[in-house]
């Protein structure tokens, strides 16, 4: 979906707290959930200088840059670009699988200061493989993790959180506590192959809400004997810490951070295809000043504006459902989040 933001005077805008970049579309796995529908091509993907000119940009009004895919270390000028990165004074991170990550790899990473994160999405050959559609996943995924631990690179744990892994992502958290990583985050949403497959695999109504409220319940556990941040990486789950007591806000992004494809396409949330403008026919800082004076970011966010359950529910403030999801499920950015079951009645 394309939205229109019209002509804006540049003035002095805010700053975009962190961007996102899809490197390459190109991945050696078919994850049957990747939100990104990688494959084997990577068509009109950005150039070095390209890359090189977004980084200039984004270090002009950003304060960290998380590179992506795809699979981010199939593209041969990621450490140059890393260094140029690093050159401006611009943080950066790294998510990757880990699959083809070698000793050699880690070694020119942890010179340039890069942190990982590895993506994992069980604890077993078959849980890993079969969500890859790849042999030999798991093994060479936790073969990565043990390379980046010992170069002292591993930053943190990601994992998608389905229906056939939600046991092992619980388990997940106290594998990643033995590591003595930063975090461990989940998350899931229908885009890409993931809207293909999301009404099968995703957690939806009462089952989301008891896995929810486990992994709390695990995270706290956990928390009473190390640093490491756990996170459900969905609105849904501020209202979860809220009701234990905790402080928290609406995460929901949307508008609020920019990512970037591999074609230079902008996009305004990591988990809906909300193309906003492209780096090749403007500048980001343009497309970020459009971004922040258009009104249907700030009408997305208002709770009065919220329909069904999300508009009647009294943690719209806070959580206000995933508007992402919504629209990629119901064709309404103002829908009840359907993966939702809280209600005020039932909760």
């Amino acid at each position: 979906m394309d939205i229109f933001l019209g002509i804006v005077v540049l003035q002095e805008i805010k700053p975009c707290p962190e961007l996102i970049w899809f490197a390459t579309n190109e991945c050696n796995l078919s994850c049957i959930y990747c939100c990104n529908n990688s494959n084997s091509e990577s068509p009109n993907e950005l150039s070095t200088e390209e890359a090189k000119g977004l980084i200039r940009q984004v270090a002009e009004f950003s304060k960290y840059f998380v590179i992506i895919g795809g699979e981010p270390l199939l593209r041969d000028d990621l450490f140059e670009l890393v260094d140029y990165a690093h050159e401006l004074s611009l943080p950066c991170s790294l998510i990757t699988k880990g699959t083809i990550l070698s000793e050699e790899w880690a070694e020119e990473a942890a010179n340039r200061d890069l942190l990982v994160n590895i993506a994992l999405d069980g604890l077993t050959p078959d849980m890993c493989d079969r969500l890859s559609r790849t042999d030999g996943t798991y093994h060479k995924t936790r073969k990565a993790i043990d390379i980046c631990l010992k170069a002292g690179i591993l930053q943190g744990i990601t994992s998608t959180l389905m229906k056939p892994n939600a046991k092992e992502t619980l388990d997940l958290m106290d594998f990643a506590a033995g590591l003595g990583v930063e975090g461990c985050w989940m998350s899931l949403r229908p885009l890409g192959r993931g809207l293909e497959t999301y009404r099968e695999l995703a957690l939806t109504g009462p089952g989301y809400e008891e896995y929810l409220q486990s992994f709390y319940h695990r995270a706290n556990e956990i928390r009473k004997k190390t640093e490491l941040n756990f996170y459900v990486y969905d609105p849904i789950y501020c209202r979860v810490l809220h009701q234990h007591g905790n402080d928290t806000y609406n995460i929901c992004g949307l508008g609020s951070y920019l990512n970037v494809n591999a074609n230079g396409d902008v996009i305004a949330c990591l988990f809906a295809d909300l193309k906003v403008g492209n780096i090749r026919e403007k500048s980001l800082k343009e497309i970020w000043s459009e971004v922040t004076a258009n009104s249907f970011f700030n009408e997305i966010h208002d709770p009065k504006n919220l329909k069904g359950a999300c508009g009647e529910c009294t943690y719209n403030l806070i959580c206000g459902g995933c508007r992402a999801r919504a629209y990629q499920l119901t064709g309404d950015w103002f829908a009840a989040d359907p993966a939702c079951y809280y209600t005020t009645a039932n909760g």
